[in-house]
């Protein structure tokens, strides 16, 4: 599994959206091989490009929690 530009560009501009005080901004890619989606975040992560968690699902599922920034 290996980073994936397609997913890179759709996870920043995920990281991007407003949401809600209190409410959760979590996003998930289906269509893409999950382990790509993990390792692509992980890498913007490590980066400093996004702060996020990554989480995997009982079902194999890949989903990044974006840690709310102070406004």
């Amino acid at each position: 599994m290996t980073f994936n530009p397609k997913i890179e560009t759709l996870i920043i501009e995920a990281s991007h959206r407003k949401s809600p005080h209190f409410v959760a901004n979590v996003i998930n890619f289906q269509q893409f091989n999950q382990d790509d989606v993990k390792d692509t975040a992980q890498q913007l992560i490590d980066d400093g490009k996004i702060q996020a968690t990554i989480h995997f699902h009982h079902n194999n599922l890949c989903t990044i929690d974006f840690i709310p920034q102070a406004i």
